[in-house]
């Protein structure tokens, strides 16, 4: 899955000679946290967050509907971080996950090969992601097998979902730190304990939290 087919596309930015209080009603009034700050040509320059307007107008509208016509002038330019992170549109969501898990960040602008912004993925874009990759959402069964970490092994347990003539919807491998793994699988139908008795008897070991 790639950053392009998730990222909100229709990003709202802002110029470095944007005011700041035009700025802050932008965040107020479209419910956003974050503002790319682009050129003419759309080029990343920077970014300006909620947090930063917050630390200059105190006491200003980003939280509260009041006129803005009487504070300081300030620009945006003035307060945008210029060493922003940013991503490809066409690389990963592992790597947008990634670069925002480790840098503890809430959005990454999203950028094409010219490095013009192209959208904007948040940590609520990639959590809508990963439900719609599991599969979360859709109808079904969750079934949770200890294999051994070797090859074959995942081949192996999907063919007896073949044999059961069940369809998998997701699968999710976790490493357990002693040569194992955990494969929590999860599949059409309401069959969780036809699956496990199953593969109980082709000698697979079904994961019980409660057990562990």
């Amino acid at each position: 899955m790639f950053v392009k087919d998730w990222m909100t596309k229709n990003v709202i930015t802002v110029f470095p000679d944007t005011k700041i209080d035009t700025a802050a009603y932008i965040m107020l009034s479209k419910n956003i946290k974050h503002l790319p700050v682009v050129n003419s040509e759309k080029e990343l320059l920077g970014i300006v967050v909620k947090s930063d307007i917050r630390g200059v107008m105190p006491e200003s509208t980003i939280d509260k509907k009041e006129d803005l016509s009487d504070k300081k002038p300030l620009f945006v330019k003035d307060i945008m971080s210029d060493e922003v992170v940013s991503i490809n549109e066409n690389d990963t969501l592992e790597d947008a996950l990634l670069f925002i898990y480790q840098g503890r960040i809430g959005a990454l602008p999203v950028v094409d090969d010219e490095n013009r912004v192209v959208g904007i993925i948040s940590r609520y874009d990639i959590l809508k992601a990963m439900v719609a990759i599991m599969g979360l959402e859709e109808p079904g069964s969750r079934v949770d097998v200890v294999l051994e970490d070797r090859p074959g092994m995942l081949e192996l347990l999907a063919k007896e979902f073949k044999e059961l003539d069940i369809n998998i919807i997701s699968v999710i491998v976790s490493n357990t730190g002693d040569k194992k793994r955990i494969v929590s699988i999860r599949f059409d139908g309401l069959f969780k304990h036809k699956v496990e008795e199953h593969l109980k008897s082709k000698g697979f070991k079904i994961y019980y939290p409660w057990k562990a």
